[in-house]
């Protein structure tokens, strides 16, 4: 078996490419076209301060909060990028410094989760239909009513488990369970099946009472408004699968996922992740 790097060993890669980059950047995911995803999305935010042609992938979120507790004093501009995940509602020690930014959603994948940006993409790829038409195919707000509600309530049991207790698996429950039809559009009973199953577990651990007073204390954090709740909801696991299979039903199209996310990725908006600029750790 071929040991893997260490660490230390996979965030000192950025050396080869100082002629490049001007600033150093490091993330969690290390799946194949993620540094290239995220080089298109950085590249945008750092537009005339910092070159950025290639992003650092280190491991799980741990690897990347050590490397950065780690790092050497230098004069290079640097940022290491952790996931928002669970931890959003659940609350954890990581908060924003110089050098370690959170991202303020679950996952990068939400900032993909853009429907003007996926329009885009898909009116590219098809030949035929016009752009107002397909905006209408995909009549995005009619997704949000039918799918934002439940979404938000099992990622808010999804929070208040992983709150009780963190060794529990909870998002890795495969999304496709809970689909109902080819529009991405989730099965109430089945979504609140799982609800069901979540919040027993939970009050087994810890009572009816306290379980209570944890997920209120979630639900209070949020203004009712469905960019304000999706953004609590996996993008990568959960978001993004539901709108490709809505994108995919109604152009019919080849590319594959990581193709279409960094399409999107260059056209996106990025507001929610502006604020980066004032954490880069810089000498």
């Amino acid at each position: 078996m071929i040991p893997e790097r260490s660490d230390v060993a996979k965030s000192a890669r950025s050396v080869f490419f100082e002629d490049v980059n001007d600033i150093d950047i490091y993330i969690e995911d290390t799946a194949t076209g993620y540094s290239k995803l995220f080089s298109i999305i950085f590249s945008r935010l750092f537009e005339g301060k910092y070159r950025v042609k290639k992003v650092f992938p280190i491991g799980d979120r741990n690897s990347v909060i050590r490397q950065h507790s780690n790092h050497s004093r230098s004069d290079r501009p640097s940022i290491y990028i952790v996931d928002g995940d669970l931890f959003i509602l659940a609350g954890d020690i990581v908060e924003n410094e110089p050098g370690l930014f959170k991202l303020p959603v679950y996952c990068i994948e939400n900032l993909l989760c853009d429907h003007e940006a996926i329009i885009d993409v898909l009116d590219e790829e098809e030949p035929v239909i016009a752009r107002d038409q397909i905006v209408e195919m995909f009549d995005y707000y009619d997704w949000v009513d039918k799918n934002c509600e439940l979404l938000f309530q099992i990622f808010i049991e999804y929070s208040a488990l992983f709150k009780i207790d963190p060794t529990v698996k909870t998002v890795a429950f495969p999304v496709r369970n809970f689909v109902t039809s080819e529009k991405g559009n989730l099965s109430r009973e089945k979504v609140f099946k799982r609800i069901e199953d979540l919040r027993a577990h939970s009050i087994s651990i810890v009572g009816g009472t306290q379980y209570e007073v944890v997920r209120n204390e979630m639900i209070s954090q949020f203004r009712d408004e469905p960019s304000e709740k999706l953004r609590i909801v996996s993008g990568k696991d959960y978001l993004f699968p539901l709108l490709k299979m809505r994108a995919k039903s109604i152009v019919k199209t080849k590319m594959s996922d990581i193709n279409f996310k960094q399409r999107i990725a260059k056209r996106c908006g990025l507001a929610r992740v502006s604020q980066i600029s004032d954490y880069v750790l810089c000498y």
